[in-house]
């Protein structure tokens, strides 16, 4: 079956302020509450992914919305054959946030692959010189941090991040948190929107300046989120980069992929060794089990996933689920020999932030592998060429982020999916325009696919 694709579009002054404001809104993460007491994660992005779906209605398809739908319902049935159903309104609350959630980054899609890569890349570029900027700002200029920590205090009611000693113990400096909660906010964005710009550039040396990208934000952030924008490389090179042939005869090159895995391995090396290097003190830490923080991003989710999926295997904690599992999380962090110090966060979503094992924690199993079946039929319904890269670049940065129902989550996954629809069509348009026209060895007339594709990247 040949991949269908959103065309390219001249996206307008509009479609720019929205993309810029709903990226900002993912950047910032301002929550807002409705009156009924339901909290509203990323409400800025809300509201452009909002005007972005409406603004884009004409080019929502009903496979899609068939297939979100659907994916929506096995969530809502996971929600409600969990188990005590004292917290039933609690897990509903999260049902509503993670369809909200899904639906503005579905607006972002819609919005998204209405550019062209040149265009598109340009945009995650200067939003990551802006954060580059404002972090230096922050680090060289007391005036400039006290304006963005101000902000930060009446803006953010909660989750306020006010640990400066530990940043000085293992960071040799305050991390710039530039008017979001915390510092690996900071990082989370500027990475994932930096990998964005490299799947999406076809600048030359690309790889390099998208390294030099990393290292400059190593010098001005600090945040160890960095490094997996290092991880995220070889998903791109081998399953999108190493793509050839029309798309009704897609092979993968060998050599590109073979290539790819030595230029990985590489970027491997050499990131345990730098990471070795610069973040001693904090190794150190984790070794002797004095860093909560790594504790709770890498550790606590997996042993909390294989206690509650022991215990629960088929529907899991349920959608937000975290007074269900706080019993569980306290144990772990009471008994865990990897945390010599004995410290808890206070609560099981503080504790716990790691939104691949929180997929697993929420939902066990059964209801688990059925949502990823339903999510995926939504990507491919939307034309993405790998589903393997979208989740592949999911699972990497869900290694630095929690909130499972909060919109960060699943932009990532629609985000995957929008930059490998638009690599995809681009690329495959460029080849087309090289096809020869005495070629007939193909399903129909060659000049009538080119200038369909050629069309469809206009």
């Amino acid at each position: 079956m040949r991949p269908t694709w959103y065309p390219a579009q001249p996206p307008s002054i509009i479609d720019h302020l929205l993309v810029v404001m709903f990226l900002l809104g993912i950047y910032l993460g301002i929550d807002a509450r409705l009156p009924g007491g339901i909290p509203i994660p990323g409400i800025v992005a809300g509201a452009a992914g909002g005007l972005l779906l409406l603004k884009n209605a004409g080019r929502i398809k009903e496979r899609q919305v068939v297939a979100l739908t659907v994916a929506l319902v096995i969530f809502l049935l996971s929600t409600l054959t969990a188990p005590n159903y004292a917290y039933l309104s609690e897990r509903f609350k999260g049902f509503i946030q993670l369809s909200y959630s899904l639906a503005i980054a579905y607006g972002f899609f819609l919005a998204a692959t209405r550019f062209d890569r040149r265009r598109l890349s340009r945009v995650f570029l200067w939003f990551c010189l802006i954060v580059l900027v404002g972090c230096a700002l922050e680090n060289v200029s007391t005036a400039f941090r006290n304006l963005s920590d101000t902000f930060r205090a009446q803006v953010f009611a909660s989750g306020v991040y006010v640990a400066d000693a530990r940043d000085q113990l293992f960071y040799g400096r305050i991390r710039p948190k530039l008017f979001t909660s915390e510092p690996s906010a900071v990082t989370f964005a500027y990475t994932l929107f930096a990998f964005a710009w490299y799947v999406l550039t076809q600048a030359r040396l690309k790889l390099f300046i998208y390294l030099g990208m990393l290292a400059a934000g190593y010098l001005a952030m600090r945040g160890p989120s960095l490094f997996l924008g290092v991880a995220a490389i070889p998903f791109h090179e081998i399953l999108l980069a190493s793509r050839r042939g029309p798309p009704w005869a897609v092979r993968y090159n060998p050599m590109a992929a073979a290539g790819a895995l030595v230029v990985a391995a590489v970027l491997s090396s050499a990131t345990i060794l730098v990471g070795e290097s610069l973040y001693q003190e904090r190794i150190s830490s984790i070794l002797a089990g004095q860093d909560p923080s790594f504790f709770s991003r890498i550790i606590a989710p997996v042993l909390t996933a294989v206690s509650v999926v022991g215990e629960h295997p088929l529907g899991g904690a349920g959608l937000t689920g975290w007074e269900f599992i706080e019993p569980t999380v306290q144990q772990i962090y009471a008994s865990a020999p990897s945390l010599a110090s004995g410290y808890y966060f206070g609560s099981a979503m503080a504790a716990v932030t790691n939104y691949f094992w929180l997929h697993w924690i929420f939902l066990g199993l059964f209801w688990g592998s059925l949502t990823l079946i339903a999510l995926s039929g939504f990507l491919r319904s939307l034309g993405t060429p790998s589903l393997l890269f979208c989740w592949a670049v999911w699972i990497v940065f869900g290694q630095s982020s929690g909130g499972y129902v909060d919109p960060r989550t699943w932009i990532v996954l629609l985000l995957a999916c929008a930059v490998s629809v638009i690599h995809e069509r681009d690329a495959r348009a460029a080849d087309a325009r090289r096809i020869p026209q005495s070629n007939r060895a193909f399903p129909q007339p060659v000049g009538e696919v080119r200038r369909r594709l050629i069309m469809e990247a206009r």
